[in-house]
């Protein structure tokens, strides 16, 4: 993935981030596809996956099954590295941002992820959110058959608070219940495509 577009799905992280805490305004979204992270009191860390490449096509193995998908709904996973000092949990949400949705489609969202964690493993066995499919568990990418690239951010965010008691939260909920306890994100970005039936491509 090329820098420019890297720091643009950070910066589109971050500034929903900001909106939704009610640290900015929604013009905020907008500016930030060509603009890099205003928000400087975020300390970035890193986050790799072993099943994908940052900018590269999530495995067909993370493919939802259900409206015409036949993957297997298993979550990639990731480790990271370099993490805030004062971090004292962690949270990942996985967002598809080129869903014709406001605010994107919520696939994912896992949290109270204990401090001392350098990997996840799929669909691990921590608190699970509501995602945008009413679930409480990893639902993987099924995007329209017509041969769109569909982009996933998989943000990471370090917190100040060991736990967030409530169970089940949605995305919004999630960003809510952290404002003002993030010391640092980080994200990755993985790819998804289905072609429309009978041209001979294959998804990816």
């Amino acid at each position: 993935m090329s820098t420019g577009r890297r720091v643009a799905f950070i910066a589109l992280a971050v500034a929903l981030f900001l909106l939704l805490a009610g640290s900015s305004s929604p013009g905020s979204l907008v500016h930030a596809q060509s603009q890099a992270p205003a928000h400087a009191g975020l300390q970035p860390f890193t986050i790799l996956s072993p099943d994908f490449h940052d900018g590269g096509p999530l495995p067909l193995s993370s493919e939802g099954n259900v409206g015409g998908c036949t993957g297997r709904d298993r979550a990639p996973s990731f480790f990271w590295t370099n993490v805030p000092a004062q971090t004292s949990s962690f949270a990942l949400l996985m967002n598809d941002v080129d869903a014709p949705i406001s605010g994107g489609f919520h696939h994912w969202i896992t949290y109270n992820i204990p401090a001392t964690a350098r990997t996840l493993h799929g669909n691990a066995p921590f608190t699970q959110g509501t995602n945008s499919a009413n679930v409480q568990t990893y639902v993987g990418p099924c995007p329209p058959a017509t041969g769109e690239r569909h982009h996933y951010i998989f943000t990471l965010y370090a917190l100040t608070i060991a736990n967030i008691p409530q169970a089940g939260l949605t995305f919004d909920g999630v960003l809510q219940a952290i404002s003002g306890k993030v010391v640092g994100a980080t994200t990755i970005v993985g790819t998804f495509f289905r072609v429309p039936a009978n041209t001979g491509m294959n998804a990816g």
